[in-house]
């Protein structure tokens, strides 16, 4: 009895790892142009704002095929569409040095989304059928956190091997890990379970158009939005802080980067204790709940309290916290909501949320940053992710009430 409590346990943690390298490895190559594009600008002439583009083309090719990929995991399983995600995604990174031209570098960003569309069904397919239960809170958190992971070391990195190797070199070189990954992921995931094996234990058939409808329930379309403002008010205090202050006050961008670097330790803290309370918790989306609302608060804060304050790291330090808490919470709802064998299209419904926030929000503060109304980033950030509390309450007591 003894040792299958231990092989199920290793079995788990090796699920677990392998996923979440899966994730670092996504969110670390969502971030390899943008540290690049001064050297890019340098080098090939391009102007920024032609590069900055390039992001709004690779989130809005990964938004449009979520949900088709979640259909596909569902009925052909999760483990080869995620494989072929990672070399497609690698493979792109890699060919940005190769072929230099604007063009190229939009047809690569292209197919760099559309791979990127398979990591959340994908790996939520599989860490939902493979690891137990009582561990899919904890699951949740080193996912999350190998994502954030991934966000943290991609510009450090990146724009050192740059001012390295220049970078197109540095392109090639990042491509080339992720192609060998793939290698280690198809070692160690040949009994990986996921939402097709699910669906062929009970026998479910529905037809896409069934699954379609299935997806347009109330609190699926809530969890939607609430993605969607999710990361439209996280973006807010992550990406443009360090311009905020810039304009507002006149500080080093270096210095802005720093609240930054604070901001994301605290969100990667947040996450793996959120975890632990999600498993242990039956009130954790309740606290999640809260957890969102002050981070709303706080955000909202980062506009009134000057830079030179004693109070600004920890500021953004708790703020990054409060939002990290409730990341296990949140997918623990996802979860809840899934038919038996959809979680792929469920997950990638919903977190196509991310997408769309991520796509339009820019436009938003990039505008306020034009116009003199720098910390305005700050309030409206604040306040979507208040919005975004209140939204994952009345989704979970629409699913305590069905």
């Amino acid at each position: 009895m003894q040792s299958a409590i231990i092989a199920e346990r290793r079995h788990d943690a090796r699920v677990i790892g392998v996923i979440g390298l899966c994730h670092f490895f996504s969110h670390f190559y969502q971030f390899v142009l943008p540290p690049l594009s001064i050297l890019i600008y340098q080098s090939e002439g391009y102007s920024l704002e032609s590069l900055a583009i390039l992001v709004s083309v690779f989130y809005g090719a990964s938004f449009t095929l979520q949900l088709p990929v979640g259909f596909f995991v569902d009925r052909f399983g999760a483990r080869n569409i995620l494989m072929a995600g990672v070399v497609v995604l690698a493979a792109c990174t890699l060919l940005y040095g190769v072929f230099t031209s604007y063009p190229a570098l939009v047809v690569l960003t292209i197919f760099a989304g559309a791979a990127n569309s398979v990591f959340h069904p994908a790996d939520y397919s599989i860490l939902n059928a493979s690891v137990k239960s009582e561990r899919l809170g904890r699951a949740f958190s080193v996912h999350n956190f190998s994502g954030f992971l991934g966000y943290g070391l991609a510009p450090v990195l990146v724009a050192w091997f740059g001012s390295l190797w220049g970078w197109q070199i540095t392109a090639i070189v990042t491509g080339g890990v992720g192609l060998f990954f793939v290698f280690f992921v198809f070692a160690f995931s040949g009994d990986f379970q996921d939402s097709s094996h699910t669906r062929r234990k009970q026998e479910t058939s529905n037809s896409l158009s069934q699954d379609l409808r299935s997806l347009m329930q109330p609190p699926l379309l809530l969890c939607l939005l609430f993605f969607a403002l999710l990361a439209a008010g996280q973006l807010g205090a992550q990406w443009f802080a360090d311009d905020v202050y810039y304009i507002g006050y006149g500080i080093p961008v270096i210095q802005g980067n720093s609240f930054v670097s604070v901001f994301i330790a605290g969100i990667a803290t947040g996450i793996i204790l959120g975890g632990i309370a999600a498993d242990r918790s039956a009130h954790h989306l309740r606290w999640a709940s809260l957890g969102f609302i002050g981070c709303g608060l706080t955000t909202i804060a980062m506009g009134l309290v000057p830079p030179e304050s004693l109070i600004i790291y920890p500021l953004f330090a708790v703020t990054g916290f409060l939002f990290g808490f409730g990341f296990a919470s949140r997918d623990l709802l996802v979860r809840s909501l899934a038919p038996a064998g959809a979680s792929g299209a469920v997950y990638g419904f919903v977190f196509s949320g991310l997408d769309i926030g991520s796509m339009i929000i820019p436009l938003v503060y990039g505008y306020f940053l034009g116009v003199g109304m720098e910390f305005y980033v700050f309030y409206l950030g604040g306040v979507l992710l208040i919005l975004a509390a209140l939204l994952i309450s009345v989704a979970g007591k629409n699913v305590n009430a069905s």
